[in-house]
């Protein structure tokens, strides 16, 4: 990409047991300067309520409502989770790709 771009990348479903952790992953990141994320969904096979707090949780660190860029991106959420996102109305907000190097070249 042109800036640089952390990853998130969550290793099991991703629900009340662990999104502390990918919360907590993002703050880190965003106090060393991150300001361009991307949550690779890839490993992660399900996703519940607390799993969409967290996602929008991260969405609303990095927005900033003077810009219209978007400085969080998903990639790689298997068909349930995509349904899921998009039940969830965060795909009209959110940006989704299909690989990793799509969504860092997206910045």
């Amino acid at each position: 990409g042109r800036v640089p771009v952390t990853v998130l990348q969550p290793q099991d479903r991703l629900n009340m047991g662990n999104t502390a952790e990918l919360e907590q992953a993002a703050n880190e990141a965003y106090a060393a300067g991150g300001r361009n994320m991307v949550i690779d969904l890839s490993n992660a096979p399900s996703l519940t309520s607390a799993g969409i707090r967290t996602i929008v949780t991260i969405y609303k660190m990095l927005s900033d409502p003077k810009e219209k860029v978007k400085h969080l991106k998903l990639v790689n959420p298997t068909p349930y989770v995509r349904e899921v996102l998009d039940i969830s109305g965060l795909l009209a907000y959110i940006e989704v790709y299909d690989s990793l190097a799509e969504a860092v070249v997206s910045f």
